[in-house]
């Protein structure tokens, strides 16, 4: 890959990320980070996966997602139930607290979305939309 490939897609990364705000310890106006953040989410879009698939889902170190699971356990947004056919399996359930913690995010999220594009207009926010469809259509198969 030629570097200014390279250069340029590190850029855009440091300029998205920087834009979405993702590096701060808190995010969408929660106490939780990112990691939390996609933890709850992903739990709350797939009710009966277990620590192992979601941490190859997310691309999560298993230490890492550990840890956050304890966390958000001890918040009381989630809770392990083990499985009927083998009790060694245990599947990850978010509480009612946190599936009221999950629609609260998401509203931040939408919300954050329309004050991030809220400048454009319609012909520039379809733009961006193709080349995020495009992007996504070609990762998506090569990763």
């Amino acid at each position: 890959m030629k570097q200014e490939y390279i250069d340029y897609i590190r850029a855009f990364n440091r300029f998205y990320t920087k834009v979405l705000g993702i590096l701060n310890r808190s995010y969408l106006g929660s106490e939780l980070g990112l990691p939390e953040i996609r933890v709850i989410q992903d739990v709350y879009l797939h009710p009966n996966r277990n620590a192992k698939d979601i941490s190859r889902e997310l691309n999560m170190d298993k230490g890492l997602l550990s840890r956050i699971l304890k966390k958000l356990e001890m918040k009381g947004y989630m809770y392990r139930e083990k499985t009927m056919k083998d009790n060694r399996i245990e599947f990850i359930k978010l509480t009612k607290k946190g599936e009221e913690v999950y629609h609260t995010l998401d509203r931040a999220a939408n919300q954050s979305v329309k004050d991030i594009f809220a400048g454009l207009d319609e012909s520039q926010l379809q733009e961006i939309v193709k080349s995020m469809k495009t992007i996504l259509s070609i990762m998506t198969n090569n990763y």
